[in-house]
């Protein structure tokens, strides 16, 4: 690895993933493609930064000369592109093949994409597999699925190498706290384990997610950018392939924070489950990446940790509200 461009270097996932390169690659050339204006944050000192908006025609030279390999994660998010699907269209689809033209022109020898596994849609039959039909009516998931198809379209009638990442539910601590990230489902339990001493669900917590840490994102985009001849098809879930409800999650959180801050465990409250609700894991399948050689960590605790001390960092003081449970 010569020298890597990361466009969303500056977001939740890109910071994380910035550091980790540099730490894998540290004589290689990490850039980071932020959006015109955007004021890189202390952690990003020492990082080349290249300004990039997504959405139109990209100036030349955008990514310069030497780049190996583009790790692409800018896209408008789920919230925004359901307000606004053509812009969706126009940044996340769109965006990424004038993107493609551009890393061609400068001589890029691979691409790493990152999608989502909401491109298979709410009622996807079990397990899901990267064979597992797609259905995306949201506009975010769409606008993904469409980007896919322009990594495959520049792979299969341009020459050049593509990668699709299709990633469950990521969590950590971001590289800066001020990337508003903390409405995913870990962060937002530790953040209010943090500031309120107590965990409030907002739902029975009985349905399931594939959690996966940043930490094991990070390494496994390391493992395959380091090695191409691994990528058969192009096309890869990226989970941890377990399941977790929601309470599972919050209990967990709770005990973290206990053990964390020498302090009792938050309590954990959630409404009743509505009739006929029940508890329902399912499988998201990776067994192709792991066929790879590729073995995820699945520890929970060190970024629950680092979440946990970030949030506590914030407040007055740098210490976290407790609860005490005999009296909540």
């Amino acid at each position: 690895m010569n020298a890597v461009f990361i466009t969303g270097g500056l977001g939740y996932l890109g910071g994380r993933l910035a550091l980790a390169m540099r730490a894998r690659w540290p004589q290689a050339r990490v850039l980071l493609g932020v959006r015109p204006g955007k004021t890189p944050p202390a952690w990003a000192s020492g990082f080349e930064i290249r300004e990039l908006e997504l959405g139109g025609q990209l100036a030349r030279g955008v990514i310069p000369a030497g780049v190996d390999t583009l790790v692409h994660l800018a896209a408008l998010n789920e919230i925004d592109s359901l307000r606004d699907p053509l812009a969706a269209l126009r940044v996340n689809a769109l965006g990424t093949h004038h993107l493609l033209e551009e890393a061609l022109r400068a001589g890029v020898k691979r691409v790493v994409y990152f999608s989502t596994f909401h491109v298979y849609g709410a009622h996807a039959g079990q397990p899901i597999t990267e064979r597992t039909p797609t259905r995306s009516s949201h506009p975010y998931a769409a606008s993904h699925r469409a980007a896919e198809d322009v990594v495959d379209y520049f792979r299969e009638y341009k020459g050049l190498p593509g990668l699709v990442l299709r990633l469950s539910n990521a969590f950590g601590a971001p590289a800066d706290p001020a990337v508003n990230r903390w409405t995913l489902v870990f962060n937002d339990l530790c953040r209010q384990a943090v500031e309120t001493g107590r965990l409030v669900l907002r739902s029975s917590g009985l349905q399931h997610r594939d959690f996966i840490p940043l930490s094991d994102v990070a390494a496994a985009v390391t493992h395959l950018a380091a090695n191409p001849a691994l990528w058969e098809d192009g096309l890869f879930n990226l989970g941890s392939g377990t399941s977790m409800s929601i309470l599972d999650a919050a209990g967990h959180v709770s005990r973290v924070f206990a053990r964390t801050f020498n302090a009792p465990e938050p309590p954990v409250a959630a409404p009743a489950p509505r009739p006929g609700e029940a508890s329902s894991p399912f499988t998201f399948a990776i067994d192709k990446l792991l066929r790879t050689g590729f073995v995820p960590n699945r520890d929970m605790d060190p970024e629950i940790r680092d979440c946990l001390t970030l949030c506590a960092a914030q407040l007055p003081g740098g210490a976290p509200r407790t609860t005490d449970r005999e009296g909540s």
